[in-house]
C-alpha cells in the first residue's frame, strides 16, 4: 500500500499486547509482515518505550496546564505528536521529521495554545442570516493534512 510518501511499509514490529493481535490479518491483507516482540523483553522495544513515555508525559502536562479533564487525553497526545514532528531533532541533523518526510519547511504560524479560547467563523454553517457569526469554543488540536 503506497500513501503520501510513495514508499511501502514492509513490516511492523509491535509488542505482544493483546489489543494489537487483531491487526495481524489487516496487515497481512496489505502485504505487511506483522512481527511481535518476545514477552517480557523490554530491550526489544528499543527507544519506542522512551518516546511513548515522552508523549504521555507531555500530553498530561498539556492537560494539566490547560485545566482540562483527562477525557481529552486523545486530543492532547495527538497535539504532542504533531508538535514533535514539526520541530527539528538531532537524530535528523536538526531537520524536523515533517521536513524530512514532505521536503517542506514546517509552518509554525498556525500553532496555538492547547486549551485556549477561540472564536471560529461559523457563518458557512449558519442556517439563518442573523445567527451569530462566531461563538466561544475551546481550542484542542489542529491537524494539518498535506
Amino acid at each position: 500500500m503506497v500513501k503520501q510518501t510513495g514508499h511501502c511499509i514492509k513490516s511492523v514490529q509491535i509488542d505482544n499486547a493483546k489489543e494489537f493481535l487483531s491487526l495481524t490479518r489487516v496487515l497481512h491483507n496489505f502485504g505487511i509482515v506483522h512481527r511481535l516482540t518476545c514477552p517480557h523483553t523490554q530491550e526489544q522495544n528499543g527507544s519506542i518505550d522512551s518516546k511513548h513515555r515522552h508523549i504521555v508525559d507531555t500530553g498530561l502536562a498539556l492537560l494539566s496546564s490547560s485545566s482540562l479533564p483527562l477525557k481529552y487525553w486523545g486530543e492532547a497526545f495527538n497535539s504532542v505528536v504533531h508538535i514533535i514532528n514539526l520541530f527539528p531533532t538531532p537524530m535528523l541533523n536538526n531537520i524536523s521529521p515533517y521536513e524530512k518526510l514532505f521536503l517542506l519547511k514546517p509552518d509554525y504560524n498556525f500553532l496555538n495554545v492547547f486549551g485556549c479560547a477561540c472564536y471560529p467563523l461559523l457563518r458557512p454553517y449558519n442556517q439563518y442570516k442573523f445567527d451569530f457569526r462566531s461563538s466561544l469554543f475551546l481550542f484542542l488540536t489542529k491537524v494539518i493534512f498535506v
